[in-house]
């Protein structure tokens, strides 16, 4: 299955992507979108997987600093 995945990150009007992944992204996991580091807030399945692919708007914020 390919996911096509839709990032947006709260607060920041210009930084998230489309991406096409293998595996669907989960609450908690971080991901660098324009070298910045960001935490998965929420996922939602935009409309029900067709054939080989499934459709998906994550929610991100960015991530606080691991010290």
């Amino acid at each position: 299955m390919i996911y096509k995945v839709s990032y947006v990150v709260v607060g920041r009007p210009h930084l998230g992507a489309i991406v096409n992944l293998d595996s669907p992204p989960r609450v908690g996991d971080r991901v660098e979108l324009s070298n910045e580091l960001c935490e998965v807030t929420e996922v939602v399945d935009l409309i029900p997987p067709r054939g080989d692919f499934a459709f998906l708007h994550v929610t991100c914020r960015q991530a606080e600093d691991e010290r």
